[in-house]
């Protein structure tokens, strides 16, 4: 022990370090089963996470009771979606009703909205042109293939909505109505490459925001008239304010001339935002325009929507909650 008294330091300080290594081995020894213990606990908890997304669940009364909420969740939302787009505010089978069976059928169907829509022109007031077909001018002596029945069929029906809301809004002239080609062949492409339109169709102007989506598809037209802006407003009000699943896509207009149609009127036409007591206040003055040749050229291009997958669910009577394949 005389070599500790000659140097108490030196030694006091060595036995600190050895009790510290020992202290930091004991540390590490516990820190490295805890390590290991966290490892096998990740190795577990990984092959679980794997095995719930390798496997359907089980069909037990709690993951039922889970499919079921999410079930009426998410058909609410899609009800949600699909009254907002007016998709569920129509009877779509009783407004389209059952297509043609032939070409033959087809071509009369055609024959009988071509001379029913000049009835209601002429009805309402409305120019037209003579021999117009309203859109349907490739089947004036034949009728459609029987790949497009159905498309054509289904055009007819939204155009004659159309032209019933056009002409009961006041226009003065009808100029035509166009119908989006189904094929390249249908609708040509100049020498830049762009899509033209050529008789009955057109290509719509840039991507369609209702397509984009990739869960909607539509059926495009374009409608030129001529009148005052009040009609084309009316007009716009009733397609807006339809049942049927109508979107704008484009509005042009412009001048017949600088100082607006060469034929004036001397009255603007009924205003349908004024009830009975302002019409009857009103004076004579203020329906007389201020501009009299006030006439535009109008053109209206927009989509009726429809689903992109006919199996899209409609009803509950689809998929039953709680029931099937889980």
């Amino acid at each position: 022990m005389f070599w500790i008294k000659r140097n108490p330091f030196f030694y006091f300080t060595l036995g600190l370090l050895l009790a510290v290594a020992v202290g930091g081995m004991l540390y590490t020894s516990k820190d490295a089963e805890r390590l290991a213990s966290l490892k096998e606990q990740y190795e577990s908890k990984n092959k679980q996470l794997q095995l719930f997304l390798s496997r359907s669940p089980a069909p037990t009364k709690a993951n039922l009771a889970v499919l079921d909420r999410n079930y009426e969740q998410l058909m609410e939302e899609f009800r949600k979606s699909q009254s907002s787009l007016n998709l569920s505010t129509y009877d779509e089978d009783l407004f389209f009703g059952k297509p043609p069976t032939d070409s033959n059928d087809a071509f009369f169907m055609i024959a009988k909205y071509v001379e029913d829509t000049r009835r209601l022109a002429i009805s309402s007031g409305v120019k037209i042109v003579e021999g117009s077909r309203f859109g349907f001018r490739q089947y004036e002596n034949v009728g459609p293939s029987n790949e497009e029945i159905g498309r054509v069929h289904r055009q007819t029906k939204i155009m004659e909505a159309l032209l019933q809301a056009l002409f009961d809004s006041g226009i003065r002239e009808f100029v035509s109505i166009k119908r989006e080609g189904s094929s390249n062949a249908e609708t040509p492409v100049n020498v830049k490459g762009d899509a033209v339109s050529r008789g009955d169709f057109f290509s719509l102007k840039g991507a369609s925001a209702v397509r984009s989506t990739g869960s909607f598809d539509s059926l495009a037209f374009r409608l030129e008239f001529k009148g005052q802006s009040l009609a084309m407003r009316g007009f716009l009000n009733r397609i807006t304010g339809s049942s049927l699943p109508f979107s704008i896509h484009e509005i042009d207009v412009k001048l017949n001339r600088e100082s607006g149609s060469d034929e004036g009127r001397k009255s603007v036409i009924k205003n349908p935002f004024l009830n009975e007591e302002s019409l009857s206040v009103q004076s004579s003055a203020v329906q007389v325009p201020i501009i009299s040749e006030n006439e535009s050229h109008f053109s209206v291009t927009l989509e009726f929507l429809e689903f992109a997958d006919s199996t899209v669910l409609t009803d509950s009577e689809v998929v039953k909650k709680g029931s099937g394949n889980v």
